[in-house]
């Protein structure tokens, strides 16, 4: 799965700059139980849960009618598309390639402190996952997982979260994300209200 952009520390995006602003106690446990102790992604961990645990009845995000070939989107699908719909948002790159480098110079995310806090964004490279929800997961867990993550304020003070994930000497992603969007998907997603903190409620 390794991928051949490679950087310096030096020039990694979270490692120039401090947190604008800190997370709350809830913010911190709901975020670390949701998507680091209890990881829906591969076998990032132990105790996993997955979107049935949660209270859905399928872990299955679209389907297809085969009998109008038209794509119908499950009831989990349109709940993860409410908070982010990657069909509609080019800012989102998922690649196989190996060419990270120019894909992140291009979406604003290239070596170095970044000049714009504004605009969620992320290059996700080769990473486990049958859906694009669970490989964002994944590289959010990561990231928080390592404290390889920025916390900024946009121009108009918005919580955002930078995250990079990398083993080194090789970066595997890249994301910026509002904290709202963080909360939001453990909001929509835990409907059996699992996480022993409330989070995101508005």
């Amino acid at each position: 799965m390794t991928q051949s952009y490679k950087y310096r520390i030096s020039e990694s995006i979270i490692g120039c700059a401090n947190d604008e602003y800190e997370l709350s106690q809830t913010e911190y446990a709901s975020l670390y139980s949701f998507f680091v102790t209890y990881s829906m992604c591969d076998r990032q961990s132990f105790k996993k849960r997955s979107f049935i645990d949660y209270g859905w009845k399928t872990n299955s995000i679209q389907v297809v009618d085969v009998v109008d070939k038209k794509k119908i989107v499950t009831n989990l699908g349109e709940a993860l598309v409410s908070v982010i719909d990657f069909s509609k948002n080019s800012n989102f790159i998922f690649t196989r390639e190996d060419n990270l480098n120019e894909l992140f110079k291009n979406n604003n995310l290239a070596d170095g402190m970044l000049n714009n806090y504004d605009i969620e964004r992320c290059v996700i490279s080769k990473t486990p996952g049958s859906n694009r929800y669970l490989k964002l997961f994944h590289r959010i867990r990561n990231g928080l997982a390592h404290g390889k993550f920025l916390l900024k304020l946009s121009s108009t003070n918005e919580k955002m979260v930078v995250i990079q994930d990398d083993d080194g000497t090789n970066v595997t992603a890249r994301l910026v994300l509002r904290l709202s969007t963080l909360l939001r998907f453990i909001c929509i997603i835990d409907i059996k209200k699992l996480i022993e903190f409330e989070p995101y409620t508005q």
